[in-house]
């Protein structure tokens, strides 16, 4: 493939210069090679074939765009992605001649996904379900891992670099723990009552099974991975199992689910979006604002009890 070694410099740079996480990089890839395989292909007439990247218009990328079956929010990621590399193209290899390319491209407006959360109700039957384990050992392991996520609303990633530095005490009783999330910002999480309860709980358990050594709080207490941080897929496929056990969707069941619910049961709880925006660390409340939806019901029975002046009156 013409220009791969390039290519895949700028994933490294993706990776060790801009901190995007192997997903990203995945589909930056996927989506820039795509380009250049229709770019190349055999079909399309020699003069076209095998141009360099300095010579692609926004008319090229516009017409390759318009032989994919239309999808905004598909065509939004490509775009997305043809930007950060024609960003690296200018910026870091100083390619001469580069045309806007991309930059020319109007993204697609894309419709506001509304999360799917994990009700109350959804939580208490997942937790029930992951601590009934054939294992008293593993089923209390899961539920300290299913409850603190819920509890702390962090990002799985977040939640398995956690190191026993970060936790803050008070009274000796862990109060906050400090997570570096995207951009390796810090910021600090206080914990909530089920947060607490879970960390207590793990902490108690990995005392009784002598796993002192290891710098992760989230490791696991025996076999190869002993000390080392527990594995989010190994996560994921147990939240799969105690979904099917709780009678739940397994795929509306997840990591990233419980920190929904956690942000949800905030929101309707009457927390302010500012609030919620610094315990998820999200950097723009306009991320945070799609949980607007989860308070109309708060917001409906506000107007109901607007006292009827009307009715005092008469007509």
């Amino acid at each position: 493939m013409i220009d791969e070694p390039l290519v895949l410099a700028w994933a490294h740079y993706l990776t060790s210069e801009e901190g995007r996480s192997p997903a990203t990089v995945r589909e930056y890839l996927k989506d820039v090679r795509l380009l250049r395989a229709w770019l190349d292909a055999p079909e399309r007439p020699q003069p076209q074939r095998g141009r360099p990247w300095e010579d692609i218009t926004a008319g090229d990328l516009r017409a390759f765009l318009a032989q994919l079956t239309p999808s905004p929010r598909r065509n939004h990621r490509l775009v997305s992605s043809w930007r950060s590399f024609w960003a690296y193209l200018r910026d870091v290899e100083r390619v001469p001649g580069l045309q806007p390319g991309p930059a020319e491209l109007k993204r697609p407006k894309l419709p506001k996904r509304i999360p799917a959360a994990l009700s109350l109700p959804d939580v208490a039957k997942l937790l029930d379900a992951v601590y009934r384990d054939r294992s008293p050992s593993r089923g209390l392991r899961n539920w300290c891992v299913v409850a603190f996520l819920y509890g702390t609303g962090l990002r799985i990633s977040e939640m398995l670099s956690l190191t026993f530095d970060r936790i803050d005490y008070q009274d000796g009783q862990p109060v906050a723990i400090r997570v570096i999330g995207k951009g390796d910002k810090e910021r600090r999480v206080p914990l909530s009552p089920t947060a607490q309860t879970a960390l207590l709980r793990w902490l108690r358990e990995r005392k009784m099974h002598g796993n002192p050594v290891s710098t992760f709080v989230w490791s696991p207490l025996s076999g190869k991975r002993y000390g080392q941080p527990m594995q989010a897929r190994t996560i994921g496929k147990m939240l799969d199992v105690a979904a099917e056990r709780a009678g739940l969707d397994p795929a509306k069941v997840s990591p990233h689910k419980l920190r929904h619910a956690f942000a949800t049961a905030l929101v309707e709880g009457g927390r302010s979006l500012d609030e919620v925006r610094d315990l998820l660390g999200h950097e723009s409340i306009a991320t945070t604002q799609i949980y607007t939806h989860t308070s109309q019901k708060r917001i409906v029975a506000a107007a109901a009890s607007l006292p009827d002046v009307v009715g005092l009156v008469g007509r």
